[in-house]
């Protein structure tokens, strides 16, 4: 085609969709004014013009431009994203049972104008901290990732993960627990590192326009001393120390403030450092038996509190990479788990286990219910074998991420249950 000639401008040819459907490739609805895909993510819906006649000028009232121009933009309901830009069709015989793909290794080049806006994902907390709270942070901020960038599948592997991720600065004053920790990891022993951010939660939380400037400056200048203390050199201090970076990261990316993101691009190294440091502790075996006996308790209690630990160390290692992951995602880089991470993961999938308070309710759910040790993220045996009532929201996280949301949830249906 000639350079003068463009497919919006050249009266002649065939083209009836408007530009916006046709530079995406996609089926336009001809509506008029404005086609109903252009209409659902405010685009800029302009037909091409009839022989002898103008093209029409879309019209654009204050608050549009204002939306358009500005950032953070109001947040969008889930509901009108586009969902019908990439072809799913589920079959269970004919479900991938044995994922090739790393976590989060997306297909990032289809439906790239099919999203509203993932960074309005990012801005769904109402209280906006105050941006001089980081005037101490010299690292550049850069543009948050944009939804042209990002195909719907995409997101459908990354969305349940963020939400959990979000709500784990609330679920650790209240519970005592994430879907990482396990609630009774810190009943003897809590190291400092995981003292201040569990206080910096607990202010977090509370958060309103009234303290916003103060909890704001408590979080970051933690979050600093944490990142230029001493590194740590005991299993559990390494653990505590990777968790509690994994909190202040959770309390950066859901503050909606573009500068706040920042420190949380300064903080990403450190997470990775720490969940390398981590990995070799959480790739040990266990040494619990096949069959725990009742009685004594003692060898239920010794294998209890070596799951406790063991479990919570490999459970953190994958949501540091998957935050690490989801991170570099959303500040516009690309990015896939380690190979070295996925050949030495290991990690025990039960929710019977990890519920237990006591040992006696461990063994008895040792000996009786389902677990899956999953080496590798493969897990076959898991969706070919468990049930809806094994597996928790840490599962949820890691299936989510290699499937896609979809996948998951007809998963669930298939066996009687629903993903929550």
């Amino acid at each position: 085609m000639p350079a003068d000639r463009t497919r919006t401008t050249n009266s002649q040819g065939r083209q009836k969709s408007c530009s916006e459907c046709a530079k995406a490739k996609r089926k336009c609805g001809l509506e008029q004014p404005h086609c109903a895909r252009c209409t659902r993510q405010h685009l800029s819906c302009i037909y091409p013009p009839r022989p002898g006649a103008q093209a029409a000028i879309p019209q654009t009232n204050a608050a549009e431009l204002s939306t358009n121009m500005g950032f953070p933009q109001t947040p969008a309901d889930i509901t009108d994203l586009v969902n019908d830009d990439v072809e799913f069709d589920f079959d269970m015989p004919a479900m991938p049972t044995n994922p090739t793909a790393d976590i989060l290794d997306f297909d990032f080049c289809t439906g790239a104008n099919s999203l509203d806006a993932l960074s309005e994902m990012l801005a769904s907390q109402s209280n906006q901290w105050n941006p001089t709270a980081l005037q101490a942070v010299s690292a550049p901020v850069r543009k948050p990732f944009t939804s042209a960038h990002l195909s719907p599948y995409a997101k459908s592997r990354v969305e349940y993960s963020f939400e959990h991720i979000k709500l784990a600065p609330k679920m650790m004053v209240e519970q005592a627990c994430t879907p990482w920790s396990h609630p009774m990891l810190y009943e003897e022993y809590m190291p400092r590192s995981l003292q201040d951010a569990h206080a910096a939660c607990a202010l977090y939380i509370t958060m309103n326009d009234v303290n916003s400037e103060h909890v704001a400056r408590y979080i970051t200048s933690r979050a600093q001393e944490l990142v230029t203390s001493a590194t740590p050199t005991t299993p559990i201090e390494i653990l505590a120390h990777t968790q509690a970076l994994m909190l202040y990261q959770a309390m950066l990316l859901s503050s909606g403030g573009i500068r706040l993101w920042a420190l949380a691009d300064t903080l990403l190294p450190y997470l990775e450092d720490m969940g390398a440091a981590l990995l070799p502790i959480a790739a040990e075996e266990s040494d619990i038996p096949e069959t725990i006996p009742l009685y004594p308790s003692t060898v239920a209690r010794t294998a209890w509190k070596s799951y406790i630990f063991r479990e919570s160390a490999r459970r953190t290692v994958l949501c540091a990479y998957h935050i690490a992951i989801m991170w570099t995602l959303f500040s516009g880089q690309f990015k896939t788990c380690s190979h070295d991470t996925s050949l030495r993961n290991l990690v025990t999938l039960s929710a019977h286990l990890w519920r237990a308070t006591n040992p006696f309710d461990f063994a008895m759910a040792w000996n009786d219910k389902n677990h899956f040790l999953v080496k590798e993220l493969d897990f076959t045996e898991v969706l070919r074998v468990a049930q809806p009532d094994d597996l928790d929201v840490f599962a949820n996280m890691m299936l989510v991420g290699l499937q896609g949301i979809d996948d998951v949830r007809g998963w669930y249906h298939t066996r009687g249950g629903a993903l929550l």
